[in-house]
């Protein structure tokens, strides 16, 4: 099981912008943890950005959403979608903000990948009565893979690595990261996580995400039915985009059935749900 020392981090964050969690995330969840949370209080602690909340007026009325009518301001969002979701597009929207530049790849595949392996945790989440909140599942699925983000912008022949990987299916890409850079994007992730305030068991399973000996090595039940959801979300997603499943998921998959209590058919049933979902929207 991987674990950090305190030196390696100090050195991460010289070689990396590390970004802060936003004061605005940290608004709307102290709100939304009142038991009379305001939606008009959140809509106007996000109308207060003006970039942001055109980002996010963009994104609510664009055909994946599919209203029938415009939606013109950040209240009116927020009662159509309730404050989970809105809250969700705005961790998004400033994940955007704060991981943007010249990348050597394409920064809105990337984000768009990150968002469907959230939802399929939260699809997963909802199907097996999972240990950890659909939100903080949600999280995992959006972050897991944010220090790619950050590689990206740092290193120009970044992409390489990746096509590398690609190519040399038995290769684990953090093995590939290490020998070039020195680092890897899951220990980078796992920075950025702890930096925005993640769950600190969320942080532990995105610095663990490629280590496909997790489940042997940790006793926690949250963070193992966490890690396995993560794994099965990530080959759904895999599996709707590609076709194929990765050398890896066959590595672990049997241990990931165990964990979530299913067979291979339950999640091939899922699967078919998630790729019949992911055509429709």
């Amino acid at each position: 099981m991987i674990n950090l020392d305190e030196q390696r981090l100090v050195s991460l964050e010289r070689g990396f912008h590390i970004p802060p969690k936003p004061e605005l995330l940290s608004q709307i969840a102290d709100e939304m943890q009142k038991s009379d949370a305001s939606l008009d209080k959140i809509a106007n602690l996000i109308s207060r950005d003006i970039s942001l909340s055109a980002l996010l007026l963009k994104t609510i009325n664009s055909p994946v959403f599919g209203l029938q009518r415009t939606i013109s301001d950040i209240r009116q969002a927020a009662m159509f979608l309730g404050l989970d979701q809105l809250n969700r597009l705005v961790t998004l929207a400033l994940l955007k903000q704060n991981f943007k530049g010249n990348a050597c790849i394409s920064l809105e595949r990337f984000w768009d990948e990150s968002v469907e392996v959230a939802n399929a945790c939260v699809l997963l989440g909802n199907s097996y009565k999972s240990l950890m909140p659909v939100d903080e599942l949600y999280s995992l699925g959006l972050f897991h893979n944010v220090g790619i983000a950050a590689m990206a912008l740092k290193f120009r022949d970044y992409v390489d690595v990746l096509k590398q990987a690609n190519l040399a299916k038995e290769l684990a890409i953090t093995n590939l990261e290490q020998a070039r850079y020195q680092c890897d994007h899951a220990v980078i992730g796992y920075f950025i996580s702890v930096s925005w305030h993640l769950p600190k068991p969320l942080c532990h399973v995105i610095l663990n995400h490629h280590n496909t000996h997790f489940l042997e090595q940790n006793n926690d039940e949250q963070q193992r039915m966490a890690y396995a959801i993560l794994k099965c979300a990530e080959s759904a997603v895999d599996y709707a985009r590609q076709q194929q499943y990765s050398s890896e998921w066959f590595k672990i998959k049997e241990q990931c059935f165990a964990e979530l209590g299913i067979v291979d058919q339950d999640f091939a049933d899922m699967v078919e749900d998630y790729v019949d979902n992911a055509m429709a929207s």
